[in-house]
């Protein structure tokens, strides 16, 4: 003969009692907390085991960005040095046709 349960005793919390341990699924299906559980362990496990070649990527792209940026800097820095590089030697040059040139003729004279 099966078991008589108490209406009069079934209230909400039993009820909450004899689904603990079950958890719902993405497909919306029961299965067991324990074995979600053991999922979430695995799933965390190798996670953690793929982090470290991951971490590895991240460095050696920081570390290729500060290259690219000192790069970068230095193309600029070597622009300006060359830059006023050149605008010295138009001055020594300008300088020195201003001295060459005589002192009363400002234009040659077209012979002819």
């Amino acid at each position: 003969m099966p078991p008589t349960t108490d209406k009069s005793r079934y209230t909400y919390t039993t009820l909450n009692r004899q689904l603990e341990g079950l958890v719902w699924n993405a497909d919306l299906s029961l299965q067991d907390a324990g074995e979600a559980a053991s999922q979430r362990r695995q799933a965390i496990n190798e996670a953690r085991a793929s982090r470290p070649r991951t971490a590895q990527i991240e460095r050696e792209i920081m570390i290729a960005v500060i290259v690219l940026y000192a790069l970068i800097l230095g193309s600029f820095a070597a622009l300006h040095l060359y830059g006023g590089h050149v605008l010295e030697q138009q001055s020594q040059a300008a300088q020195a046709d201003a001295t060459a040139a005589p002192a009363g003729s400002a234009t040659p004279e077209v012979q002819q």
